[in-house]
């Protein structure tokens, strides 16, 4: 930093969106569960029919990159609020 802290304001504002980006990260993880559980189940009907080559393995790959990475996103986003949070209290404590 420059020396120059910022306003309680100001790091509020950037809480409330890191906030805002967690719970969207949450709910897109949610909604790649859901689809993970759907390609388990298409698993379970292609195993008991006898299907040996499952034509949605790609996609099976596909959803547990993205899962992945939105593991490591909700990572990122977390640590940001904790820094956040951080300079929140270190403003508390110079205004005070």
């Amino acid at each position: 930093m420059t020396g120059q802290s910022r306003s309680m304001n100001e790091i509020l504002k950037d809480r409330l969106r890191a906030t805002q980006d967690i719970a969207e990260a949450n709910m897109e993880q949610l909604r790649l569960n859901q689809k993970a559980s759907g390609m388990m189940v298409l698993d379970m009907k292609d195993e008991r029919d006898g299907i040996a080559d499952s034509a949605h393995e790609t996609a099976q790959a596909r959803n547990d990159a993205a899962l992945e990475a939105n593991v490591d996103r909700i990572g990122r986003l977390e640590a940001r609020l904790s820094a956040l949070d951080e300079e929140l209290e270190a403003a508390i404590k110079e205004q005070g």
